[in-house]
């Protein structure tokens, strides 16, 4: 995909589908969603009540991605839409609404991809290990990615899903979480990120209109 998609003309502009009905608004309720999903990592999120007068980019979008992308992101803020979710259309819809410019995995401060992208055997190099991660001084500058799996639950298990145990700030034991569509070898690489906190990724796990958090400071124990 060319990385410097801009709208073109009248035809783009009259197909561009809508962002927040009141944008600052908007913003403020999903972003204090986030901020509670980050504080409590592992606890499900449902964001179906807070517009809904946006639409998805592209039908390959859920609404929590969309919402969230959508407060997340401004000029400052490179992005990488993966496989599925990286078309011409939603590369300008992103730009459209938040500014935002494209940029590969390595660069980016936001990644979106499918689950199922990752679950799909390839010969390259996974995108997850391409983020930036940060550094000792500024872990700031390690990536968020957020992904769009096919199951999400934080009460019961889900039937072909990775049972995650959460350990960490903002938990007061254990939280558990089952995961539907992410192969095993996500979960170790990012269990095998913990020791080189502060630096990591956050991740943000996006279910429809669901959305569950789990930063790096958080330790996976992986059940099953």
């Amino acid at each position: 995909m060319n990385l410097a998609n801009h709208l073109d003309g009248n035809h783009d502009l009259a197909a561009m589908k809508r962002g927040f009905t009141e944008p600052v608004f908007g913003a403020q309720q999903v972003f204090r969603q986030l901020l509670d999903a980050m504080a409590l990592p592992g606890r499900v999120h449902e964001l179906a009540a807070v517009d809904s007068g946006v639409q998805l980019p592209t039908k390959a979008f859920g609404l929590a991605m969309t919402l969230s992308l959508l407060t997340l992101l401004d000029a400052e803020s490179p992005l990488h839409l993966a496989a599925e979710l990286g078309s011409k259309a939603a590369a300008a819809y992103f730009r459209f609404h938040c500014g935002a410019k494209l940029a590969e995995p390595g660069l980016a401060q936001f990644t979106a991809v499918q689950a199922a992208d990752l679950a799909t055997p390839n010969l390259g190099t996974p995108i997850w290990q391409a983020l930036p991660l940060g550094s000792d001084e500024q872990p700031q500058l390690g990536g968020t990615l957020l992904l769009e799996v096919s199951g999400l639950d934080e009460k019961q298990a889900l039937a072909g899903a990775a049972l995650l145990t959460l350990r960490g700030p903002g938990i007061a034991s254990e939280q558990t979480l089952a995961v539907q569509g992410l192969p095993p070898e996500f979960w170790r690489w990012r269990q095998a990120l913990l020791p080189a906190f502060p630096r990591g990724i956050e991740l943000m796990l996006c279910c429809g209109s669901r959305l569950a958090a789990i930063p790096r400071s958080t330790l996976i124990t992986l059940e099953s």
